[in-house]
């Protein structure tokens, strides 16, 4: 099963849960659909907060981003030595926060089916939607692997959300996939918890870091893992586009007919970084 498949069993399920007839259902996901690219190209103070508690514009995120995103994923650690070489452990623990969309779990995932790992894979999805955890639960059944995945509910601005999981910075992995972006105007609320998973996480730990190529969210970010005993492994701001002929769009079928086209690339800046 590769990403679009695995993607394609999710929306079914979403699909089922939205009432009405099909028609209504994909006017109200085309529309929904339309009005993420919309704020995704604000990506400002201006831009209306997303409501991912409802199950359409869930759908609707998951058709649209989370293929490329979790692609992305998937490529950095197929190209880059230092996340390879983690998952020829025996047992990795990954932390991905904000990691509700399952962007970053679907890319580890991938990396690891393609590969052929043995990893025994502990993964906590942080999120301030609980409603995500929904459509990444039963990922291991549908995939027949032993995987340990957990979603934990978490406000970053809010440090009495996220002080109670300090077993959550022992991980071997930090991922962050759009997240920076999502938070970029909560700056002042949020950094104390940036500070406190730089400060405490164990030595060796790697960090990976994927949004948007805008300096204002970058730009944050390096000046956040700049102030603490972090290296900047890999550094770059580039195109990305699925690569992997195995992915076909037509997976997601009926759904790639009724909807527009999946985003496919991605305009980015990524980070790999180790705590010293």
């Amino acid at each position: 099963m590769n990403v679009f498949q695995l993607i394609k069993s999710v929306l079914d399920e979403l699909y089922k849960r939205i009432p009405g007839e099909s028609a209504v259902k994909d006017k109200l996901i085309n529309a929904q659909i339309k009005a993420l690219s919309k704020t995704n190209l604000k990506l400002s103070k201006e831009a209306p907060k997303t409501n991912y508690a409802d199950d359409i514009t869930r759908f609707a995120y998951i058709y649209e981003y989370v293929t490329s995103h979790a692609n992305v994923v998937y490529q950095i650690i197929r190209d880059c030595a230092p996340l390879r070489d983690l998952f020829n452990a025996s047992q990795v623990t990954v932390s991905c926060i904000g990691g509700g969309p399952g962007s970053d779990f679907l890319g580890i995932l991938k990396y690891i089916l393609k590969n052929n790992k043995t990893t025994n894979l502990k993964v906590n999805l942080f999120d301030r939607e609980p409603a995500w955890s929904e459509s990444w639960s039963d990922v291991d059944d549908k995939l027949g692997l032993s995987i340990s995945n957990r979603f934990m509910y978490f406000d970053v601005t809010k440090a009495e959300t996220w002080r109670p999981y300090e077993k959550f910075l022992s991980a071997d992995l930090f991922t962050m996939s759009y997240f920076i972006s999502e938070i970029s105007t909560l700056r002042g609320q949020s950094e104390p918890f940036f500070r406190n998973l730089f400060e405490k996480a164990k030595p060796g730990a790697l960090l990976l870091y994927v949004d948007n190529r805008n300096y204002e969210f970058y730009g944050w970010f390096d000046t956040l893992i700049s102030a603490h005993n972090w290296k900047v492994l890999m550094s770059k701001q580039v195109d990305l586009k699925i690569d992997d002929i195995s992915e076909e769009k037509k997976d997601l079928e009926p759904y790639y007919s009724k909807f527009p086209d999946p985003k496919l690339t991605a305009r980015i800046a990524f980070r790999v970084c180790q705590k010293q």
